[in-house]
């Protein structure tokens, strides 16, 4: 058996996590939450104007958990300078695997493209192009997992947890848990305006419940007009509720690593990229300004929110590259991939 053919079995990918958690589990952690991308609620023509490209990136590998929950958790940074694009000291060959899809105009070969063209720039080679070129690569250095398409979202960053191969969703494991009361929610994910008005109801009607007699009519009006105050000042504001977001969420394992320990390979690096979706907006309007904007983040760790005003137009960019026989050289003995 060769790398090639030991490739792990993946189970199906979950079902969207709205659809698992319940209005009031989310709101206990999503009512502190900070707010999401300034300005990302703009209105006007979308295509006239600077695109809001987010980048958020995290390297699991090479930081502490608290160094790297401080990082990610960072103030936004609006119109940051573009860094220099790192490329690998040798080329690393990757394979590409569906994570969760999301509704979208885009066929995976096509994300599968554009996302081949924006790591070509880090060093990084799909192993498909050379195995159709006749050229067989020397390894497989990691397994790259796509989550992408359009869903609602609060702030478009990476998960700062433990991800594994098994916990395979852009939200963890245990958020997806019905637990009405649970109290281990993802603030990422934050109240869509249909659920902020369900619990605008909710609390009406257990304020209405407990004025009955012998209750304490004035407290319990005022604890209804608190949390309605409460949810108004959190979520009534632009920008400060889920909403539709283009999003991919690239997640790198290396390949080694699932193969040795299947869904307990831990993620190397993850790099998530969003847009919010204005009227008339595709996902496939934005996909090659997103992943061409994400390029030199790809293995790196941002500090908070990267958000580009992309200016309007055609992204181009070129065509995957085979590369020739001298590169393609064995790694010593005993050598990792970064």
């Amino acid at each position: 058996m060769n790398a090639f053919s030991a490739l792990p079995e993946r189970k199906p990918f979950p079902g969207h996590v709205e659809e698992a958690l319940g209005a009031f589990s989310r709101a206990a952690v999503v009512l502190a939450v900070l707010p999401c991308i300034a300005g990302c609620a703009a209105s006007g023509n979308w295509a006239r104007e600077p695109l809001p490209v987010s980048v958020s990136a995290a390297n699991y590998s090479r930081l502490s958990y608290g160094e790297l929950y401080a990082r990610v958790h960072d103030p936004d940074n609006a119109r940051p300078e573009v860094p220099a694009v790192q490329k690998a000291a040798e080329p690393l060959y990757y394979f590409l695997v569906p994570g969760e899809i999301y509704p979208n105009d885009v066929p995976l070969d096509t994300v599968y493209r554009e996302l081949e063209n924006a790591l070509e720039s880090r060093g990084y080679f799909n192993v498909v192009y050379q195995l159709r070129a006749g050229r067989m690569p020397p390894r497989i250095d990691y397994l790259l997992r796509v989550h992408y398409g359009v869903r609602l979202w609060l702030r478009p960053i990476v998960r700062t947890d433990k991800i594994t191969w098994g916990n395979d969703g852009i939200v963890a494991n245990r958020y997806m848990a019905f637990l009405q009361y649970d109290p281990m929610t993802d603030p990422r994910v934050g109240l869509s305006p249909e659920e902020i008005a369900r619990l605008h109801a909710a609390f009406a009607h257990l304020a209405q419940g407990a004025s009955g007699p012998g209750a304490n009519t004035a407290q319990a009006l005022a604890f209804g007009s608190e949390m309605d105050d409460r949810l108004s000042r959190e979520f009534g504001q632009e920008g400060k509720v889920s909403r539709d977001f283009c999003l991919v969420v690239v997640e790198a394992f290396k390949f080694d690593d699932v193969r040795a320990t299947n869904r307990k390979a831990p993620c190397i690096w993850a790099t998530f990229i969003a847009v919010p979706v204005e009227e008339g907006m595709k996902f496939s309007n934005v996909l090659r300004a997103m992943l061409r904007t994400a390029q030199p983040y790809f293995g790196e760790t941002t500090h908070g929110l990267q958000v580009y005003e992309v200016p309007p137009g055609r992204v181009l960019m070129g065509t995957p590259v085979e590369l020739p026989t001298p590169l393609k050289a064995s790694a010593p003995t005993g050598q990792k991939p970064p």
